[in-house]
């Protein structure tokens, strides 16, 4: 999937709710017995950013 930003001013922003573990996998903590809290706090990312990509997506094509 490719995204191409809007040159403007405006600066989206996305929330995702993340366990402390997973942000902290994220920030380079290592869980050793646990790689997966990795893996899941970038899919609850990467899923965030593309229902915003669709959602602006949509509203384009309504307006």
């Amino acid at each position: 999937m490719t995204y191409e930003a809007q040159n403007n001013q405006e600066v989206k922003k996305i929330s995702v709710e993340l366990t402390l573990n997973e942000a902290l996998a994220l920030t380079g903590v290592r869980f050793p017995q646990n790689h997966q809290l990795e893996v899941d706090a970038m899919h609850k990312i990467k899923r965030s950013l593309e229902d915003q990509i669709i959602r602006d997506a949509s509203r384009r094509t309504v307006q």
